[in-house]
């Protein structure tokens, strides 16, 4: 019998690692846990050091996408996708990883997932993601001409011209949208996807913030290489802009 697989959780949630810490202790002699990582810097740092057999990965990461982490990493784990989103890919995930788990996860899910990491680390060892990681990275990624975004309500999605969106706001784990007449809408994507959803009209300012860059009307400075946004929406928001975005701001408006 082989030794347990040391595997490693990376998911910006700490219920959900909770969750799936109490759901994998059930397999104690098959799984042991060796970290855990809540952003997808830490996980690259956190996986290339203690060298995991399997990594369980969230697939939106407050500052990057699961597949950023796995094209960053210096070797290649087995990869267990968890993903609360059953609309994107789940079906690439299925035909290129060892698994994946959708959110809320289930003790019968785990089991599955653990048998599936068993037989592929039976056979020839080889993980197909890797395979695969460029054409389902880039697959992920949409194009960048589209020009509405939908937002769900309930049980439909209504689709808001994104000329008409003025910033999108993080906060407290939600991404909202601002539209020009003063709209506040719930969007279910967060930042790290919108950044590569959006046309090239929008750009992250700082780490809660992106605004439509040609709804920016004054520019002011600020302390320690920030700068001060004034929109045009109904209320003028002023946004501060994060000092490790000020090369990006200054090109952008050639300030």
């Amino acid at each position: 019998m082989r030794n347990p697989f040391k595997a490693v959780i990376v998911d910006d949630e700490p219920p959900a690692r909770r969750l799936l810490t109490e759901l994998l202790s059930e397999h104690r002699q098959t799984i042991h846990i060796s970290g855990e990582a809540d952003n997808g810097s830490a996980a690259i740092t956190l996986i290339n050091e203690a060298q995991p057999d399997v990594v369980f990965l969230d697939i939106q990461l407050p500052d990057m996408l699961g597949f950023d982490v796995l094209k960053q990493l210096n070797y290649q784990p087995f990869v267990i996708f968890t993903t609360a989103y059953d609309e994107y890919a789940i079906k690439a995930f299925d035909a290129l990883s060892v698994d994946y788990l959708l959110k809320p996860l289930k003790e019968d899910r785990i089991a599955r997932s653990i048998n599936k990491l068993q037989h592929f680390a039976g056979g020839n060892g080889a993980n197909p993601v890797w395979n695969n990681i460029e054409s389902l990275f880039n697959g992920f990624r949409p194009q960048k001409d589209i020009k509405t975004l939908s937002i769900k309500k309930g049980t439909k999605f209504t689709l808001v011209q994104l000329s008409d969106i003025v910033y999108f706001e993080a906060y407290d784990k939600y991404t909202y949208v601002h539209t020009q007449n003063g709209q506040k809408l719930f969007c279910d994507h967060m930042l790290a996807v919108l950044e590569e959803k959006l046309s090239v009209d929008f750009m992250r300012v700082q780490k809660s913030y992106i605004v439509n860059k040609q709804k920016v009307v004054e520019i002011h400075k600020y302390s320690n290489n920030r700068y001060t946004l004034v929109l045009n929406n109904q209320d003028f928001t002023r946004i501060v802009t994060g000092p490790s975005y000020f090369g990006i701001v200054k090109e952008a408006f050639a300030v």
